[in-house]
């Protein structure tokens, strides 16, 4: 694993990707098959009562981590740039726990359980990077029957309910009550909502999040929901926040919310438990931290996805 790990992070810090400007029309050359026939081939049949990742044309999903009641719970798919990945998540295999870090979000309660990588490791499928920092004040925080920041009306949510169920709403529209939650984690306005981008022309380098030096171009992380209660969790290296809302949109989310971001904060990893333990992927090699970084506590939040019993 170590051997394997290393590999990856070396095979990142020689990559360079560039951003592109729409999800399906990239600057970069077109697959010699049509897109249709892409998708025909490398997206799973959908039937009733099972899940599926998306049909887009041209993008193309491979089966990703450990199988679940027979079924692979993730599947994951890079842009024809590859300066964004995606990984599709199942709810009906599982469930989504919050960890909250050591440090961030700040002044937050910590469970006996979050200390404890033991309570999440064994059942691990795939995990993913928090929000910003409280002090940016880009929105509330509510964990454990706590509300650490007022939680404001109308702002992006991660919201996870007692059942390990999670949403990306609207706070206030879709759900306006922490009844039953474990976590409400708000960042910025929505990314996504109805299907469309709420990026805009005349967004600054802020607008979405200051990126290192004022920079147009970031490492940026979100989270989609689409029609059928699936997440669609996405990574960018080197992108603008419109690069990220068109990957959303392009992929049908409803709703996406916008994570942490700049070199080192966004993840996103996946699981395979082996007779030796635990191995992890990146869902690109670009993500900065070896996928070890979710198997203990760690100085910010994060989100695991958990196998279903």
């Amino acid at each position: 694993m170590s051997r394997r790990l290393l590999g990856a992070l070396a095979a990142a810090s020689m990559l360079t990707l560039s951003a592109c400007s729409t999800f399906n029309a990239l600057n970069t050359p077109q697959s010699s098959q049509t897109p249709s026939s892409v998708a025909a081939a490398a997206t799973p049949t959908s039937t009733p009562g099972r899940y599926a990742p998306p049909v887009v044309a041209g993008l193309v999903w491979r089966p990703a981590g450990d199988k679940v009641a027979g079924q692979y719970p993730t599947y994951l798919a890079t842009t024809r740039s590859g300066s964004i990945a995606l990984m599709w998540m199942n709810p009906k295999l599982l469930t989504y726990r919050y960890v909250p870090g050591s440090q961030y979000p700040e002044a937050g309660p910590v469970l006996a359980a979050d200390k404890k990588p033991s309570t999440w490791v064994p059942t691990l499928a795939a995990a993913f990077n928090g929000a910003f920092k409280l002090r940016d004040h880009v929105g509330g925080y509510y964990y454990a029957g706590v509300t650490v920041s007022p939680l404001r009306t109308a702002l992006a949510s991660l919201v996870i309910d007692a059942h390990g169920r999670l949403r990306v709403v609207s706070w206030g529209r879709e759900v306006s009550s922490t009844s039953g939650l474990m976590v409400v984690r708000q960042n910025m306005g929505l990314l996504v909502d109805g299907y469309s981008a709420r990026t805009r022309s005349s967004d600054t380098n802020s607008t979405w999040g200051w990126a290192d030096h004022g920079a147009h171009l970031a490492n940026r992380s979100a989270l989609g929901e689409l029609a059928d209660g699936s997440l669609v969790y996405e990574y960018g290296h080197l992108v603008t926040a419109a690069n990220m809302a068109a990957g959303l949109v392009g992929v049908h989310a409803r709703t996406a919310i916008m994570l942490d971001m700049n070199i080192t904060q966004p993840g996103g990893f996946v699981y395979s438990h082996t007779a030796n333990g635990i191995d992890g992927t990146r869902i690109l090699p670009a993500v900065v931290h070896a996928p070890s970084v979710y198997l203990r506590w760690w100085i910010k939040d994060f989100v695991v996805a958990l196998a279903r019993p």
